[in-house]
């Protein structure tokens, strides 16, 4: 794995996995989540159900207490972001946020498997977690008890119908799970018009210095902008 501060305070942490395709064969995927450093600590997502030990090592590496995380945003409910939440939640006692239209599939993973059914789900997904708080567009959520850190929410559907993007305006930094495609990459839609205006939805947004992707390096300063042109093209 690798570790990159991406921000001040901000940092991304890089989760290698393996995704079995069937005929005993794997294939090599990575997804970022993200830690947000305050008094206490928030993640951005959670990897899948082998990440939390890859996140804790790191928080102790920074000097602090992997119980200090009191909170874990999901961007969305699939087995790579929300994986882990259960063992996150059950290790740290944090709160769970995410939007409510993948509530159902985030409380109820065997739901989520019967109706979205992925290789090796049962290897990525530690099990059900229980939301603690639902988000909605426009929901500002207080992450450190500074405006600073304050990181408002923005509903971008496509990918999922939950899917959301968080930006936290003093950094510039827009975290965007999956909701903008990675150009050559895999592109997976619930509702591909949906993605579309989702992603000309955060390309409106000003001031982005970094754009945080679950399956792509963070982007710095015009970049940003551009991998979200070439995701629409």
């Amino acid at each position: 794995e690798g570790v990159v501060e991406v921000a001040k305070q901000v940092h991304a942490v890089k989760i290698p996995f393996k995704l079995a395709v069937g005929s005993g064969k794997t294939l090599e995927r990575f997804v970022y989540a993200y830690i947000l450093y305050g008094r206490k600590i928030c993640l951005v997502d959670s990897g899948v159900s082998s990440s939390y030990r890859v996140l804790s090592d790191y928080v102790r590496q920074m000097g602090r207490d992997p119980r200090d995380i009191n909170r874990l945003i999901l961007t969305h409910a699939h087995p790579d972001h929300m994986g882990g939440a259960r063992t996150v939640q059950k290790e740290t006692g944090c709160q769970v946020a995410a939007h409510a239209l993948d509530k159902p599939w985030i409380e109820d993973v065997d739901r989520q498997n019967r109706e979205r059914p992925v290789p090796g789900f049962s290897t990525l997904v530690g099990g059900s977690v229980q939301l603690d708080h639902e988000l909605a567009e426009g929901d500002v959520i207080d992450t450190d008890g500074t405006e600073e850190y304050e990181v408002q929410v923005y509903h971008t559907p496509g990918h999922s119908a939950g899917s959301v993007s968080l930006l936290i305006q003093g950094e510039g930094a827009l975290f965007c799970g999956d909701a903008v495609p990675v150009d050559g990459d895999l592109p997976i839609y619930d509702d591909a018009w949906q993605s579309v205006r989702s992603v000309k939805k955060i390309q409106a947004i000003r001031g982005i210095r970094v754009l945080l992707s679950a399956w792509d390096e963070p982007r710095l300063g015009n970049a940003a902008y551009r991998q979200m042109g070439l995701a629409l093209a």
